[in-house]
């Protein structure tokens, strides 16, 4: 799997044919959080990729806001042509149960295209802060009234529910401060604003290795190759973590004509089927969501 800077398989691939039949001749690709985050940089990739094999017009649209809610609603509520598709991560399946009230039901009204790509979550902190892995952490909170303060892109997200579940497992005092994004949370941690934070490992790694934030650990059981120095929560004593890897995939609107989504689907077809290479993708338009 070809690893690109934030991590994601982009998985296109398509024959000419079929791309050259697409209905749109501009394709509004919506993603539901600010620039600068992982999935922007990941969907502008897509986006590049999307052009060359439908020589087409794709346009990314940020809609950020709600943990994803604002542009995952404009999705939803777009005609089902094709022309208008959402990069979302998985964990929109458990929004029912996150949020008190929604005003879609993921299952119902967005279809499957495929799969984008697959990151780890990283945990990492403030230069600034004493600690310099998962126990310190703890430590460290138990030690301080209020507790720790820590950010993530948005409430209910798997970087925000990996590091409940680090608290929950250590009884570790820490606070979840959402934001609307993961660059404007990010910007806040490196200026100590804020303790330490969940995020997606490929847009992290640049700012550890430049100094400005230190990883404490990626949550999985097995390292990651994008930074293979820090340890895993396993190595840490929180094995079976694995679930808080954040996936990504394509959505169109739930009665968009299944010729379509099949279209897009296909374009991952050639790369599937070739047997000298592996891929992690997801199976387009296969019906494959998570079920309640």
């Amino acid at each position: 799997m070809r690893i690109v800077p934030v991590a994601m398989a982009l998985c296109v691939v398509a024959s000419g044919a079929g791309a050259q039949d697409y209905p749109c001749s501009s394709v509004k690709l919506v993603v539901p959080y600010p620039a600068g985050g992982a999935t922007d940089v990941a969907t502008r990739v897509l986006a590049e990729r999307l052009e060359a094999v439908f020589k087409k017009t794709f346009v990314v649209e940020n809609r950020g806001g709600a943990t994803g809610n604002i542009g995952t609603v404009a999705v939803v509520t777009a005609p089902p042509d094709g022309c208008t598709l959402l990069i979302n991560a998985t964990v929109i399946a458990t929004f029912g149960h996150s949020f008190a009230k929604l005003s879609y039901d993921p299952f119902k009204d967005l279809a499957p295209v495929g799969g984008v790509g697959v990151t780890p979550t990283l945990i990492v902190a403030a230069t600034s802060i004493p600690a310099n892995d998962i126990k310190g952490l703890v430590e460290w909170s138990k030690t301080k009234p209020d507790g720790l303060n820590y950010s993530t892109a948005g409430y209910g997200l798997q970087q925000h529910l990996a590091s409940e579940e680090i608290a929950q497992r250590t009884g570790a005092k820490f606070t979840h401060v959402a934001y609307r994004g993961g660059g404007t949370a990010m910007t806040d941690l490196i200026a100590a604003r804020l303790d330490f934070g969940g995020f997606l490992a490929g847009t992290t790694k640049p700012l550890i290795a430049s100094g400005q934030l230190k990883g404490l650990a990626i949550v999985a059981d097995k390292r990651s190759e994008l930074v293979p120095n820090i340890p895993t929560t396993t190595e840490q004593g929180l094995p079976g973590m694995n679930s808080h890897g954040v996936h990504f995939m394509m959505f169109a609107p739930a009665a968009t004509p299944k010729p379509v989504v099949t279209m897009l689907g296909s374009a991952r077809s050639s790369r599937r089927s070739s047997p000298n290479r592996r891929s992690s993708c997801a199976s387009p338009a296969s019906g494959s969501t998570p079920r309640r």
